[in-house]
């Protein structure tokens, strides 16, 4: 999501002839997280991130607008819009109750990622023979986004994720400095790809 909180400019001096969209920002901030804890069941996965916060040129200005960018996850679509829909209904009362306005665009990028299970329970022995039983691990759902989904809304889908942890190092999260992915798992991950397709292939020959 984008958004723009529009206000009035003044001199930092002079508070009350502007209409401060930084202050009015930091509110819908704190109200949008809300949403995640007051509108959505506890049992049901959601994120709301505010990533972007950007206003003003000089300290001692009250800037005419305050930009606001971030992202929404959810592993449906009912709660994804009932998220859009309370979002507008925070800034919308958060901006007037400051005498300012907002504008939002809300941006449906890629749905969730969901693996089909009887092709993950097909495939999955698949991959134990290629890695060792040892090295393949189900793992917790996720809310990264992935534009295979796309794919996997149109046919039976099974996405995997390849580790790039060097054994005996360390990495930080995704998106963090600290991140530090080791090379050497790409070759891994291409005889993985070519073992996947070449059994699975082989497999449905011999069913027919």
């Amino acid at each position: 999501f984008i958004i723009k909180i529009k206000g009035k400019q003044a001199h930092g001096a002079y508070p009350h002839l502007s209409i401060d969209p930084v202050v009015i920002a930091a509110q819908a901030i704190l109200g949008l997280q809300t949403i995640r804890s007051r509108n959505i069941s506890a049992f049901e996965p959601s994120v709301l991130t505010v990533g972007i916060v950007r206003g003003g040129e000089r300290f001692n200005i009250i800037p005419g607008e305050v930009h606001l960018e971030g992202t929404v996850r959810t592993y449906k679509e009912e709660v994804r819009a009932e998220v859009e829909r309370r979002m507008r209904e925070i800034l919308d009362g958060t901006t007037k109750a400051g005498g300012g306005s907002y504008e939002m665009q809300y941006i449906k990028n890629t749905p969730p990622t969901v693996n089909d299970p009887a092709l993950t329970a097909r495939v999955k022995p698949l991959l134990e023979r290629t890695l060792g039983p040892a090295n393949v691990q189900v793992v917790e759902p996720s809310m990264a986004g992935e534009d295979f989904a796309f794919f996997a809304n149109e046919v039976p889908g099974f996405f995997f994720r390849l580790g790039v942890v060097k054994p005996g190092t360390t990495s930080g999260g995704l998106h963090t400095p600290t991140f530090r992915a080791d090379d050497s798992a790409v070759p891994a991950g291409m005889r993985v790809m070519a073992r996947l397709l070449a059994d699975y292939l082989r497999d449905a020959s011999r069913q027919k």
